[in-house]
C-alpha cells in the first residue's frame, strides 16, 4: 500500500477560545518544540510522507521551521474537518504532531482484513516524561490514531466516532505513544488509579523516542 501520515499541526479550532491559536507564534513555537521531540524521530525513519496541515496564516511560518525535513511537507487548510484525501491509491493515518507512532503501525494496517474503511486501536501507552513513567492504556472508542482507505478524509469527524461513521477495524495491539505535556485533553497525566498499568519504558523502543 501506499501510506501517508497526515496530521493536522495548525488549523483553527472550533472552539472560539481557541479558534486563534494557529496564528500565534508562541503557541506555534510550543507545538514545534513537542513535534521535533516526539513525532519527528518516531516518524523520520519510517520512510513514509507526512502532510502537515495548516492554516493559510501559519503555513509559510511552519513551513519554513521545518524545511529542513525532507520527507513533510505543508498544506494549507482553514477547516478543522478538512477535505484534503490525499491522491488517488493513498492509504491516509492521522496522527497528532505531539506523538509518536510504532514501527509496525504500516505492516499491521497492510496485514489487516480487506473491506473496512477505516483501521484503528483502541488501545495505547502514555508517556510522562516528568516522571519518567509510562502507561498502558485502553479506552472503548477509537484512539485518536487510524488508517483511512483511500479516498476518504482522515478528519470528517472526533475520532471517538470513527467506529460510527464508518466500517471500521480494531488492531489489538498498542501502536499510538501520547506524551504527557498538558497542553490538551489526551496529554493529561493519568489519575492516581491508572497507575496500576505502569510498564517498563523498554516499550518505547519501536516508537524511536526516549523518556
Amino acid at each position: 500500500m501506499h501510506h501517508v501520515i497526515v496530521s493536522r499541526f495548525s488549523v483553527p479550532r472550533l472552539d472560539a477560545a481557541t479558534a486563534g491559536r494557529h496564528r500565534d507564534r508562541a503557541w506555534l513555537d510550543r507545538r514545534l518544540e513537542l513535534f521535533r521531540r516526539w513525532y519527528v524521530p518516531s516518524v523520520s525513519p519510517l520512510g513514509v510522507p507526512a502532510v502537515l496541515l495548516c492554516s493559510s496564516d501559519s503555513a509559510a511560518y511552519v513551513a519554513d521551521r521545518t524545511a529542513d525535513l525532507a520527507w513533510a511537507r505543508v498544506v494549507e487548510q482553514d477547516d478543522w474537518h478538512g477535505g484534503w484525501a490525499g491522491a488517488p491509491g493513498q492509504v491516509l493515518t492521522r496522527l497528532d504532531t505531539d506523538d509518536a507512532l510504532h514501527r509496525g503501525w504500516f505492516e499491521a494496517v497492510d496485514a489487516a482484513p480487506r473491506g473496512y474503511q477505516v483501521y484503528s486501536t483502541r488501545r495505547f501507552y502514555r508517556l510522562d516524561p516528568a516522571r519518567r513513567a509510562l502507561y498502558a492504556r485502553a479506552r472503548r472508542l477509537p484512539s485518536p490514531l487510524a488508517a483511512f482507505a483511500p479516498g476518504l478524509n482522515p478528519y470528517l469527524c472526533d475520532h471517538v466516532e470513527l467506529a460510527r461513521r464508518f466500517r471500521a477495524w480494531a488492531l489489538p495491539r498498542r501502536y499510538l505513544l501520547q506524551v504527557v505535556h498538558g497542553g490538551n485533553l489526551s496529554s493529561r497525566r493519568p489519575r492516581w488509579w491508572h497507575f496500576w498499568a505502569r510498564v517498563p519504558l523498554d516499550r518505547l523502543a519501536p516508537f524511536g523516542v526516549e523518556p
